[in-house]
């Protein structure tokens, strides 16, 4: 019984330092200095490049790559490996269920809200409004589009009462 305790033991403890979270690039993408869009660019990771994660901040992960400085990428740019038939992912996995659900992997997204500085030193920009307002589909041009596609199947939806 003993034998049995200090050998998970073990496991437990080296699975940590064996279990790293892998994944690889869905598509090319910007590997940036800090997690922010307009952040210097360092490289450009190919499509499917192998990468190891090293942290999460928001919508951003800092990756380590072969070939290319420790940086940033959009988190929808990256797939996690699945890593089956690991022990450490196996026992990570168990560990994790506990704590994020199902399947132990939460992935969340959000848009920066702004600040109460940012509320007061707005500046509206009437033009950039009728700007937008010109991208509206009227009840028609929309029928129009769905006509013209074959792909689109006719499916009823109400407009919005007009204010």
């Amino acid at each position: 019984m003993r034998t049995a305790i200090a050998v998970i033991a073990l496991i437990l403890a080296v699975a940590p330092a064996i279990a790293q979270d892998a994944g690889y690039a869905v598509r090319e993408t910007e590997i940036k200095k800090e997690p922010f869009s307009d952040a210097q660019t360092v490289g450009t990771l190919a499509e499917k490049a192998q990468v190891k994660v090293l942290a999460r901040q928001g919508g951003w992960m800092q990756i380590e790559a072969s070939g290319f400085p420790s940086g940033w990428v959009r988190m929808l740019s990256i797939r996690m490996s699945s890593g089956q038939g690991s022990i450490a992912s196996g026992l990570k996995s168990l560990f994790t269920v506990a704590r994020t659900g199902s399947s132990g992997q939460t992935v969340t997204t959000g848009v920066r809200g702004l600040d109460k500085e940012q509320i007061q030193n707005a500046k509206p920009n009437p033009e950039e409004l009728k700007k937008m307002a010109g991208f509206a589909a009227t009840q028609g041009d929309a029928e129009q589009f769905a006509v013209g596609s074959p792909q689109l199947r006719n499916q009823k939806i109400d407009y919005l009462p007009k204010r």
